[in-house]
């Protein structure tokens, strides 16, 4: 039921394409799991909580989800398509931000992180990239939650596998220890400070 515009990003879990919900006629982004990773039960039933988990979601400041499905053995899920940058593409492309957008964009994450938390979840991948700015007000969107755990998860991880961004992850789950929504607001800080 959607047609495959345009490839328009690529994560450690999976393909986003731009696309066409021929039922709605609107523009979703459609996030496929990688090939190599769809033959894999870890990965698939990770792929499915990542969906589970942000469609718990429902906050202006969350990109939200519309669908899972499944292919061919390959599963997906359809999301609000948003037009415009991420965080990170904007400080490339401006350099540092005045403090009043830092302030605007901290307050609006921070709320949206407010929402997923409230759900018992923990992102633990906030960064630049996982921060999208819709074109005309910027308004904020957390996307990615491809990381996300529901809190009593995040404290069974393996303890010797570490799923993050360096420069963005708190200590304690640098060091692999159990991570609370405190994790999520040390990125929001590394995130500000960038």
């Amino acid at each position: 039921g959607y047609e495959i515009l345009e490839l328009i990003g690529r994560g450690g879990m999976g393909i986003v394409y731009k696309g066409r919900d021929r039922k709605l006629e609107r523009l979703v982004a459609v996030k496929v799991l990688s090939p190599e990773l769809a033959s894999g039960g870890t990965a698939r039933k990770r792929f499915m909580r990542e969906a589970q988990a942000a469609a718990a979601v429902t906050h202006e400041h969350v990109v939200t989800i519309h669908a899972v499905d499944e292919v061919d053995g390959t599963p997906f899920l359809v999301m609000e398509y948003i037009v415009g940058v991420s965080l990170e593409d904007r400080i490339q492309r401006s350099g540092h931000l005045r403090v009043e957008e830092i302030l605007r964009i901290g307050m609006q994450a921070a709320s949206g992180l407010a929402a997923a938390h409230a759900q018992g979840l923990v992102h633990r991948d906030i960064k630049p990239s996982n921060i999208l700015l819709e074109n005309g007000i910027e308004r904020v969107k957390i996307t990615d939650f491809g990381l996300a755990r529901v809190i009593y998860e995040a404290q069974a991880t393996q303890s010797n596998v570490i799923a993050g961004t360096p420069p963005y992850m708190s200590p304690e789950q640098a060091s692999g220890q159990t991570v609370d929504h405190r994790s999520d607001l040390f990125s929001l800080g590394c995130v500000l400070y960038a």
